[in-house]
């Protein structure tokens, strides 16, 4: 079990040079997918017989993943990092829209912006 160990550890640290090329944290879900792939190969590598066969597919995957990044600029991919900056103070996530809603107080003042008699709709 310790070949699965290396296995993933280098797969996964392939990974994380690729986003870190991006310029970006890598994603739960690039880390989570090929993790469970090993998972399962670790599984299937239970039975004697088929741990050799398990061993060799869980490198030739890492040798995949590495023939994806090796020798390639990075492409030039959306990662929305670092997020943008919120300027706006009726903004509560980075994005395009305003948050929406009633945000007036029992006494008439706005809470986004402190303005007296106005709503932000």
């Amino acid at each position: 079990m310790i070949a699965f160990f290396f296995a993933w550890a280098i797969g996964e640290s392939i990974i994380v040079y690729r986003w870190a090329k991006a310029g970006a944290p890598p994603t739960p879900g690039a880390l989570a997918a090929p993790s469970g792939l090993f998972l399962g190969l670790a599984l299937i590598a239970e039975a004697p017989q088929a741990r050799p066969v398990a061993v060799a597919f869980a490198y030739c995957v890492d040798l995949a993943i590495l023939l994806q990044v090796v020798g390639k600029a990075p492409q030039a991919q959306v990662t929305f990092w670092p997020p943008p900056l919120i300027n706006n103070p009726a903004v509560l996530l980075p994005g395009n829209a305003p948050a929406t809603g009633n945000t007036t107080t029992q006494a008439g003042t706005t809470a986004a912006t402190g303005t007296t008699g106005t709503t932000l709709a």
